[in-house]
């Protein structure tokens, strides 16, 4: 019984969120063992026992999802946190189980996959190995902890897949090894990115992959007023009275993982008196089709896109050649990137914070006559107004996913032409304040 975690087992990092996740993915929930797990923190003994008892009973080892490597990893970590906080519920039937389930763990570690996948097998190594009394197990987790970590997590504590909402599952997977693995600086870095980069409700800004139901709930420091750079992820943060300002300004992801990534650089999101302004498109499904296509394509997000979108996405976690995108400049009133796409073409956005507006001033070079789409994606009710620097705009009907499954209806302003290059456009969004 691992008395170590009991508080974190027991913190609002481990709630259960509101999610209606479809195709693989829910089946993959379905055997995550979060439900075991919440018996557990409720003191529900007998709904614990059942619950166990019933996977137990209708999930011999075989191919599919209950026993996927990544649900296997998730479920292991759940039933030793669940039997940590009622040790009644270890017989020797879930004991063997368990066993079992390890040494399956063992031997189907998700290189091929690599990213956060990884991070959560070594995390069910070390807190099975541990539990089970299984040294075997907690040196592999350790040794995946030592050779996946100095990549992974980035010199400014953000996670190398890009993603808020996944970097939140990263740290509290390593907040969970942390009594048994040397890594507390990893911790304590991602700990500065996760506050920085929370929204002013708390949860984290939507960008790439994720939603408010995959990130967990920490308690974190607040941010200071003014502009938070992460440059090797490459977010900038502005917080200036009742504005909140994110800008993506850095790579996708890595060239060898875009799994996670979404066609946004250089989109940002606005929140302004607490309330959204601009949003992003967030992730409602991971089920390959026009949706998860749509929600990765850059059309979708506060950007320009270039004959379609900035690079290839295809099926739910591949993509061609990644755009290089690096900010080139970043105060508390103006912040500046550059993307070069993969067709060599580049585009330099500047966002000018003023008073009570924002200007997004957007110049596109290269040579020959090309399809522009530049969108706004709006909150419903967004406390803004958005006109455009020059041409015309169109309102959209468009959604929004904060969480899996969840799809809200919302607007964006568009513009759409043929324009020959280089072309220069922009926005400028206007809202009531001093």
């Amino acid at each position: 019984m691992l008395d170590q975690n009991e508080l974190l087992w027991r913190s609002a990092a481990f709630e259960a969120g509101a999610s209606s996740p479809s195709g693989e993915l829910a089946s993959f929930h379905a055997n995550y063992g979060a439900d075991v797990l919440a018996a557990a923190r409720a003191g529900d003994r007998s709904s614990a026992e059942a619950l166990i008892r019933g996977w137990i009973d209708r999930s011999p080892p075989r191919r599919g999802a209950p026993w996927h490597p990544y649900v296997v990893a998730t479920r292991l970590g759940n039933w030793v946190a669940a039997l940590s906080l009622e040790p009644t519920l270890a017989t020797d039937t879930v004991g063997e189980s368990m066993r079992r389930q390890l040494a399956h763990l063992e031997r189907n570690v998700e290189d091929d996959i690599l990213g956060n996948h990884v991070i959560r097998n070594a995390r069910a190594l070390i807190l099975g190995g541990m539990s089970l009394d299984e040294p075997g197990a907690v040196e592999r987790g350790r040794a995946l902890l030592h050779r996946e970590l100095p990549e992974q997590v980035l010199a400014d504590g953000g996670h190398y897949e890009r993603s808020p909402a996944y970097h939140r599952l990263v740290l509290r997977d390593l907040l969970e090894v942390a009594p048994f693995a040397g890594v507390g600086g990893e911790i304590a870095r991602m700990h500065v990115f996760a506050a920085g980069s929370s929204r002013p409700d708390g949860t984290p800004a939507l960008f790439n992959d994720g939603g408010v139901d995959v990130a967990p709930t920490f308690d974190l420091a607040s941010p200071a007023e003014g502009v938070q750079v992460f440059p090797e992820t490459g977010y900038v943060f502005v917080r200036r009275g009742d504005v909140w300002l994110a800008f993506d300004c850095g790579a996708p992801a890595p060239p060898f993982l875009p799994a996670h990534a979404h066609a946004d650089a250089l989109s940002f999101q606005l929140w302004v008196g607490g309330r959204p302004a601009v949003v992003d498109p967030g992730t409602s499904t991971y089920e390959p089709g026009p949706v998860r296509l749509r929600e990765r394509g850059s059309e979708a997000h506060s950007t320009v896109a270039v004959d379609g979108d900035q690079f290839r996405v295809w099926g739910s976690f591949r993509s061609g050649p990644l755009p290089r995108v690096r900010l080139v400049e970043a105060t508390v009133d103006r912040l500046v990137g550059e993307a070069v796409l993969p067709s060599a073409i580049r585009f330099v956005r500047s966002l000018r914070l003023g008073a009570a507006s924002l200007e997004i001033e957007d110049r596109i070079e290269g040579r020959g006559v090309h399809a522009l789409v530049s969108s706004v994606p709006l909150a419903p009710d967004a406390p803004v107004r958005a006109t455009p620097l020059g041409g015309a705009a169109e309102v959209e009907e468009r959604w929004f996913s904060e969480r899996f499954g969840g799809a809200v209806s919302s607007t964006a302003v568009v513009q759409r032409l043929r324009a020959a290059l280089p072309w220069e456009g922009g926005w400028r969004l206007d809202w009531d304040g001093a």
